[in-house]
């Protein structure tokens, strides 16, 4: 059968379309579902510290390396074009710093990739900040948020702090003029964010308008003083836990920066701090801090008491490797497992009365 050459130039154009198309249909038929998956906390495996007989106090929730594993399925036709044009998958590099929100959106920053990672498994949204020409991130550490919602980013390299909104993830300067920014937090008791400057062996309090309010510490080694103060968390009273990492221990201030005491020495067994690093707190007011060398986090209690070590030396479930950030949530624990470029959850299980 013969054709004209206008007519044959559209089967010609056709015969890749339908290709195309059928690809397409293959990939519905492989994952028809677009529709936002809830973040799946699977209890199944059971990894808890410490081991049987013993009570569980700590339990392996899951791992979070690409959007799928935070129950964020990609939209039908971006999986068409990611799978034609080798669009890149979206993975966390070398995590640090991380915040959870009220409304259980995680917030990661990614030293390695320079980006922060914006994680809604409710909404199905998952976002990765890049920052804009003029506000690029150069080395991302540390992450909070103030009462408002507002977001804020420290980067070491840029000896900056940047912030922006969850709705439009606008990166605008924030703080210039600093040495090494790394630990941020803010306090609803003081309305004020304070931020470790490395380098400076100092921690500075700001308000949310950008002012400088104070600052407490000096380069040294007695009470009250730092050497190379790092990551930073806050209490319900309104106290200021302060990862003192050369010196090998945690201090407290009052939210004035007052010095009310302070635990810990550098060794090499349980209990004491080799590297120490993120630091949370639980429900019932345990410190949990990461130690990058012994690739665990350790639980003390308010006096600096040893309680209980979680987090295994490795690359499995509940296996650690060099972890930094920590943040804790309604007993939700989220461990930037730093050199195996995730996020793994773990849950608090507190006691309970009568039982």
């Amino acid at each position: 059968m013969k054709c004209n050459i206008s007519s044959c130039l559209w089967r010609l154009l056709l015969i890749p379309v339908a290709w195309v198309l059928m690809f397409a249909f293959m990939l519905g038929v492989a994952g028809c579902a677009t529709t936002p998956q809830p973040l799946q906390m699977p209890m199944s495996d059971k990894i808890v510290w410490p081991p049987p007989p013993m009570k569980p106090r700590i339990s392996w929730i899951q791992a979070i390396v690409t959007p799928a594993d935070a129950g964020i399925r990609t939209g039908f036709w971006k999986r068409v074009a990611s799978a034609i044009f080798g669009e890149e998958q979206v993975r966390i590099v070398r995590p640090y710093g991380i915040h959870v929100d009220r409304k259980k959106r995680i917030i990661v920053a990614d030293t390695g990739g320079r980006v922060v990672h914006f994680i809604d498994p409710a909404s199905g949204r998952y976002e990765v900040v890049r920052g804009t020409a003029e506000s690029t991130f150069m080395s991302p550490v540390g992450v909070t948020e103030d009462t408002g919602g507002m977001v804020y980013v420290t980067d070491s390299g840029a000896g900056k702090i940047y912030r922006f909104r969850p709705d439009n993830l606008k990166v605008t300067p924030f703080i210039s003029g600093l040495q090494r920014p790394t630990g941020i937090v803010y306090s609803s008791q003081t309305n004020l964010i304070y931020v470790s400057d490395t380098v400076a062996g100092q921690v500075i309090a700001f308000t949310t308008r950008g002012k400088e309010s104070f600052r407490f510490g000096v380069a040294g080694e007695n009470t009250g003083q730092f050497n190379h103060p790092t990551d930073l968390a806050v209490d319900g009273l309104g106290r200021i836990f302060v990862i003192d990492a050369l010196n090998g221990r945690v201090q407290t201030f009052s939210g004035k920066g007052e010095y009310l005491k302070s635990f810990g020495e550098q060794g090499d067994s349980s209990g004491n701090f080799a590297k120490p690093k993120g630091i949370a707190i639980d429900s019932e007011g345990h410190l949990h801090i990461c130690d990058a060398l012994f690739d665990t986090v350790q639980i003390f209690d308010e006096d600096g008491q040893f309680l209980l070590s979680y987090g295994n030396r490795g690359g499995g479930k509940g296996e650690l490797w060099m972890p930094s950030g920590l943040f804790i949530r309604d007993d939700m624990i989220y461990v930037a497992d730093t050199y195996n470029n995730r996020i793994q959850i773990f849950k608090y299980l507190p006691e309970v009365s009568g039982k």
